[in-house]
């Protein structure tokens, strides 16, 4: 089974542990990307102390690069995302809301709640009128 993966936008201290409920909505705003999908493969590389995440992406809602192309007539997108090895990540079943930046030309993961997590946190901070930003929770 796997594990939430979340991660913290500072990436300094405890880079891999969840992110709070504020961290998630403040990365959906301001993340370089941010879409809807599942963990595909994940391969990890010793050397370089990464693990590379391959993304099934069924909706786009933010990517300022084009780090998700389009993998066949169906409507899904493909692409990596880079997190630290030591985080643990694990092919699994459901969806998820990756977020993340580009550093040196490369997605790196931010936030990754489970998309349900998602959906109550977004909402939740909607109905109080404490969204940051807005998005499109479906």
């Amino acid at each position: 089974m796997y594990a939430d993966v979340h991660i913290s936008i500072a990436g300094k201290i405890a880079p891999c542990r969840p992110c709070s409920d504020t961290e998630v909505l403040l990365a959906v705003c301001t993340s370089d990307f941010v879409v809807r999908g599942i963990i595909q493969n994940v391969i990890n590389e010793e050397e370089q102390q990464d693990s590379i995440i391959d993304v099934s992406v069924n909706r786009i809602y933010r990517q300022k690069t084009k780090i998700f192309k389009p993998a066949d007539e169906t409507g899904t997108w493909e692409g990596q995302i880079k997190t630290l090895l030591q985080c643990g990540v694990k092919p699994g079943e459901g969806d998820f809301l990756f977020t993340g930046r580009m550093h040196f030309g490369e997605a790196r993961l931010g936030c990754a709640p489970r998309f349900k997590d998602f959906q109550r946190i977004y909402k939740e901070a909607k109905d109080k009128g404490l969204n940051p930003c807005e998005i499109g929770p479906d």
